[in-house]
């Protein structure tokens, strides 16, 4: 993330450009889902990801495929965590 703030009538957050969302890459799949390996490389990373957002105190209420992206070019193997609208302090 390059920023996050707020104005008097919206937050927001700056992050590079993604990639497609996990729901999109997984129906180009020919059986529409992903491999076992891949499933728990992307299992890894999206635990991760909600972990570190937990361990900062937040609660995200809208943890679905869609919401998960992978990166462009030599980052096409990280996932990123994508639309906090739903995302709530919990401590």
């Amino acid at each position: 993330m390059f920023v996050a703030g707020r104005t008097d009538s919206f937050k927001f957050c700056v992050m590079q450009l993604v990639g497609p969302d996990l729901r999109a890459l997984m129906w180009a799949m020919p059986k529409k889902r992903f491999s076992l390996s891949t499933a728990f490389r992307v299992a890894l990373q999206t635990l991760d990801r909600l972990e570190k957002l937990h361990d900062a105190g937040y609660l995200n209420r809208d943890v679905k495929s869609q919401n998960f992206a992978v990166g462009i070019g030599k980052e096409s193997s990280i996932i990123y965590m994508l639309d906090f609208g739903l995302t709530r302090r919990f401590r």
